[in-house]
C-alpha cells in the first residue's frame, strides 16, 4: 500500500495554501492526484490522494525554490507533525455522529411494530 497524503497534508508538507497547490498542478509538473474511494457515507464517492514519495521528490528536485530555502530541521518537525496528526486520526472512528448503519432502518420498524401493536390493544380493549 503506498503512502497517500490528503490536500491538508499536502499543504503543510510544502508549506503552502490549498489553492496553491491545485495552481501548481495545472501550470506545473506537480504530481497528479490520485482518486480513491471515499471511507464515509456522505459526499463524494472518491477524493483526492497524493502519494508522499511522488510530492517529496519533486519538493527535493528544487522545483520550489522557497521549500528548499527553509531549515532542514523545520522541514523534518512539519513531515513528523504530518505523521502525528495521521497517527491520531487512524484511531478515531470516521462517523461517529451518524450512529450504525441501519439506524433509521431500526428505528422505522419499531415505530411500525408498535403502531401495530397499539391498533391491537385498542380493539381488543374496545372489542
Amino acid at each position: 500500500m503506498k503512502d497517500l497524503l490528503t490536500l491538508d497534508e499536502v499543504a503543510k508538507i510544502a508549506n503552502v495554501s490549498k489553492p496553491t497547490i491545485y495552481r501548481r498542478l495545472k501550470h506545473t509538473d506537480f504530481p497528479k492526484p490520485v482518486k480513491v474511494p471515499r471511507a464515509g457515507d456522505r459526499g463524494p464517492k472518491t477524493v483526492n490522494r497524493w502519494e508522499r514519495g511522488q510530492v517529496m521528490g519533486w519538493l527535493m528536485k528544487g522545483n520550489d525554490p522557497e521549500w528548499m530555502k527553509q531549515p532542514l530541521r523545520q522541514i523534518n518537525n512539519t513531515v513528523n507533525k504530518v505523521d502525528a496528526a495521521r497517527q491520531v486520526q487512524d484511531f478515531a472512528p470516521e462517523d461517529t455522529d451518524h450512529g450504525p448503519k441501519g439506524f433509521w432502518e431500526n428505528h422505522t420498524l419499531l415505530a411500525v411494530i408498535g403502531g401495530v401493536a397499539a391498533a391491537v390493544a385498542y380493539a381488543l380493549v374496545n372489542g
